[in-house]
């Protein structure tokens, strides 16, 4: 007897099997980062400090109710961030502060959830006015007609935008996007994108929009901005934008302190 096996069950059968196996695939890495996140917390918290020493492995299948291999993974996305190092025979320790990668994403969205005194922030902030400043240096040369248009534009929108806080934040990272883009410099928009997702809004700053005042400011000093780059002057556009970000930074801070 013949079975009629149609072309749309053998594809059928062949797409279920790849998606168990991408499932298999994604199921521990997945289970890794859950002890990533839970030891990282941990360290980065303060409740593990430079060289102590991590359970051992079989403790750690107990705690987190996972296979010796998922917590291998989730020891090593520590390890790649630099948050631990892994020794044959010698567990895995604590490595200090210094150690970390601040610009990984997770590491950087954890550290900024312990940063009380606000001088991660500080720091982040410091780096992104120092590139900034260079990107609109390089960025006044290279800027095309059409990208000055976009930048008018994008100023239009916001200050269209007082009343919607999320909005005008969204259209002025997009102005500044379009400078750093047009500088050429890809490691420094990398870096800047970094601060701006992580850096930029944390809970208690969102959660207290600028006042109208502040917004119109905003506007205002990125029109001097556009200006400074539409003539050709890199020069003043980068110290007009060193200053704009300084000046709105100090008043976050402003308001984070008086909350």
């Amino acid at each position: 007897m013949m079975i009629d096996v149609s072309t749309t069950d053998v594809n059928r059968t062949v797409e279920a099997v790849g998606q168990r196996r991408a499932s298999a695939h994604r199921r521990p890495a997945r289970f890794a980062s859950v002890i990533f996140e839970a030891l990282g917390d941990r360290i980065i918290g303060g409740e593990l400090a430079a060289g102590d020493v991590l359970p051992t492995e079989p403790a750690l299948c107990e705690e987190f109710g996972f296979s010796r291999t998922v917590v291998r993974e989730g020891l090593k996305l520590l390890e790649g961030r630099g948050l631990v190092r892994v020794e044959q025979g010698r567990g895995t320790t604590v490595l200090p502060r210094s150690s970390w990668d601040l610009l990984d994403p997770d590491v950087l969205r954890m550290a900024l959830a312990y940063d009380n005194d606000m001088s991660l922030l500080d720091d982040l902030m410091m780096v992104r006015r120092v590139l900034e400043r260079e990107m609109a240096l390089g960025a006044a040369e290279r800027l095309s007609d059409e990208e000055i248009a976009k930048l008018g534009a994008l100023i239009e929108q916001m200050e269209a935008a007082y009343d919607d806080y999320e909005r005008f934040r969204g259209l002025d990272n997009a102005f500044h996007e379009i400078v750093m883009r047009a500088s050429g410099n890809e490691v420094g928009l990398t870096i800047v994108r970094v601060i701006h997702r992580h850096g930029g809004a944390t809970p208690p700053l969102a959660a207290t929009p600028a006042s109208k005042a502040a917004l119109r400011r905003t506007a205002a000093e990125h029109r001097a901005i556009l200006a400074a780059l539409a003539a050709g002057d890199g020069a003043l556009a980068g110290e007009l934008i060193s200053a704009h970000i300084e000046s709105r930074w100090a008043e976050r801070k402003r308001r984070r302190k008086s909350l």
